[in-house]
């Protein structure tokens, strides 16, 4: 015989155990230069309570002027109103401008209210799109080595006993292996590099 008192799902606890160590290492791997963006988009605020980017979420520009320059060919806009600038659901924007013949929908009582259109600075310092990076924090990485810990451990303890409970070992043999896989684990446990985990495998 060989164990089976547990249909080994003992094996399933490794395969937890062993993600987190593979998550632990993502998280410990050297991270990537931040990618550094400075743009300037164009919001578009067609009703009063939403706004989406004009005119797609891809399209952003170097500068101000140029997105005023962009929307000015595609638009006929004028400085906006300032009573018009509460309709706006973005609060404390810049640089508002309202259309000259678009009005909203889903206005209160069909109230005329101008289309307008924000010219919105971004600053966004991110990784690059394409890498794979893990950001967690020290107590959280501990959690996880912590967690690591006591799935190993159980999968030692639900190993040892599914072999006593198949008739692969004594009673005698389940304290004395116990002992022996827990110390050895301990040792392990002690001295692992978190890091050093091939995370490609």
């Amino acid at each position: 015989m060989s164990g089976g008192h547990f249909d080994h799902h003992q094996f399933f606890i490794r395969e937890i155990a062993d993600k987190i160590e593979e998550d632990i290492a993502r998280a410990l791997q050297p991270k990537p230069e931040m990618v550094h963006e400075d743009y300037w988009m164009i919001e578009k605020c067609g009703t009063p309570h939403s706004f989406y980017i004009y005119p797609r979420y891809d399209i952003t520009f170097p500068s101000y002027e140029e997105a005023e320059e962009f929307l000015l060919r595609r638009r006929r806009v004028t400085k906006a109103d300032p009573k018009f600038a509460s309709f706006h659901p973005v609060k404390g924007e810049d640089v508002l401008l309202q259309s000259i013949d678009e009005f909203m929908t889903a206005t209160k009582d069909s109230e005329q209210i101008p289309v307008l259109y924000s010219i919105h600075h971004a600053v966004f310092d991110h990784y690059p799109y394409d890498a794979d990076v893990l950001e967690l924090e020290d107590t959280t990485l501990e959690t996880m080595k912590e967690a690591y810990r006591q799935l190993r451990i159980a999968e030692i303890y639900a190993q040892r006993v599914d072999w006593m409970m198949s008739g692969d070992d004594s009673e005698d043999t389940l304290q004395e292996l116990l002992q022996e896989e827990l110390q050895a684990f301990e040792k392990e446990f002690q001295t692992k590099d978190w890091s050093a985990l091939d995370i490609d495998e």
